[in-house]
């Protein structure tokens, strides 16, 4: 085990240190906590952006990683290269964050080519948001009749649309889009829900600020019973973002309200805004984020329009599937991450519980409760060599640790233990298996041809 230092960032759309759990795990972590800023997210992983370090050296992960690739495990270290290939994190969201997409693995080293200082990382972005509390999101397009719907409802987002493209829309087939549809007729309603919304996203501040101040003063003119709950949520994002495009491009949008323990997965090229809540998150190692509303930051609303997919209907939701004694997992379709939550013990203290060795790397973060950490048997030999390795520690809140490949954790002692894993996905390794497995197969057949040819 390696106990991990971790530092929170202080963005703007954070919560308050008093009221964010991001601000209570970085103080229980070790960090000194400034009560007058906001704290948004913890960082677990090996970033360069935000980099965690161990507690025991105050070297940084990936100097460690590049130092004992061993920790890592084989198979990781030959697809991924010598890098942790996933970033864990903690959000607290007061206040809505961007619309925005992550540009997919091509795009992402484009962007990374033509603006490095924009788009740090030349890698894709898929991710899984995991809710701790009630937790709100705008995610994916909304269905062709909602939109429908919405352009009739409200005449300043269809004004900001443009009379032809509102045409084009509403002439759609209402139904949802299932795939039963002709491949002609798809591509028609793609094409008229990317013309549209790009009208918006890509329409001049005058037209928006005009749009958007029409809007509002209506809405407020309106009883709030009466409001839709766009119409509620644009309010909400004017008293945030005063006469920002964002609150028009929201419509285009499913608007996802998730309970305690129910996670959203994004993939590349998908439009969402995560709006308030506390959650655990995970992704691809990558911090690339292609911003169009709801932000001070630098908008490439072009680069978003252009490559997001046009898929329409409400995101997948994960609850989760028992795992083992007192494991949930969730996962998702992507191969770097999934996430696993761990409850032990019961106010008595006597609650026990096995991890079983992975493959890969993991990182552990406690949330609550308290446990004795230890492990289980002799390290695998190529950890042997790793000095800054710890075979025991007490987890309390606050504590974060990286696992090994290869070995086994015994929790002992637990009481009222709710422990987040971040963990390669598991079906990657399955995956890595048959690469190889052709790889050998391939290079045998290469090797017999020109004996075969001989012959």
């Amino acid at each position: 085990m390696l106990r991990l230092s971790c530092a929170a960032q202080n963005y703007d759309w954070g919560r308050k240190a008093a009221e964010s759990e991001v601000a209570k795990l970085a103080q229980a972590n070790g960090s000194n906590i400034d009560e007058s800023k906001p704290f948004a997210e913890l960082w677990m992983g090996a970033h360069p952006n935000c980099p965690s370090k161990l507690q025991s050296t105050g070297e940084s992960l990936q100097a460690c990683l590049d130092k004992h690739p061993q920790l890592l495990g084989d198979k990781v270290a030959q697809h991924f290269g010598n890098q942790l290939p996933y970033l864990f994190k903690v959000l607290s969201v007061s206040k809505a964050l961007s619309i925005q997409s992550h540009p997919d693995k091509a795009l992402a080293e484009q962007l990374h080519r033509e603006h490095p200082k924009l788009y740090a990382d030349p890698n894709h972005k898929p991710e899984m948001a995991l809710a701790l509390s009630d937790f709100e999101a705008l995610c994916g397009f909304a269905s062709t009749s909602e939109l429908q719907e919405r352009l009739r409802r409200v005449p300043e987002l269809a004004g900001l649309v443009g009379q032809t493209q509102v045409e084009a829309l509403l002439a759609l087939p209402a139904a949802p889009t299932d795939g039963g549809e002709d491949e002609a007729a798809a591509s028609a309603a793609k094409q008229a829900l990317k013309v549209a919304f790009t009208a918006v996203m890509t329409a001049s501040q005058d037209a928006v600020t005009a749009a958007v101040r029409s809007l509002v003063e209506r809405l407020r003119a309106s009883p709030t019973s009466q409001l839709s709950e766009h119409e509620a949520l644009a309010l909400r994002l004017n008293d945030q973002f005063p006469d920002d495009v964002g609150l028009m491009s929201a419509f285009f949008l499913n608007l996802v309200r998730l309970p305690n323990g129910h996670a959203i997965y994004l993939p590349a090229n998908e439009p969402h805004a995560y709006l308030a809540g506390e959650l655990v998150e995970c992704m691809a190692a990558s911090d690339n984020v292609i911003r169009a509303g709801l932000t001070p930051k630098f908008k490439h609303a072009e680069v978003l329009c252009e490559s997001l997919t046009y898929r329409q209907g409400l995101p997948d939701v994960l609850t989760g599937s028992p795992a083992g004694p007192g494991v949930t997992l969730y996962q998702p379709p992507f191969e770097e991450f999934e996430i696993h939550r761990v409850d032990c013990g019961s106010g008595s203290g006597s609650g026990k519980l096995s991890l079983p060795a992975s493959e890969g790397p993991r990182i552990l973060l406690v949330q609550s409760g308290e446990a004795e950490a230890t492990v289980s048997g002799q390290l695998p030999e190529p950890l042997e060599a790793v000095s800054e390795l710890e075979r025991a520690a007490v987890l309390r809140r606050g504590s974060i640790v990286l696992l090994a490949p290869g070995v086994e954790v015994a929790l002992a002692h637990a009481k009222d233990l709710v422990i987040w894993v971040a963990a390669v996905n598991s079906t990657f390794f399955v995956l890595q298996e048959a690469r190889q497995a052709a790889a050998g197969a391939a290079a045998a057949a290469a090797a017999a041809a020109p004996a075969a040819a001989l012959a």
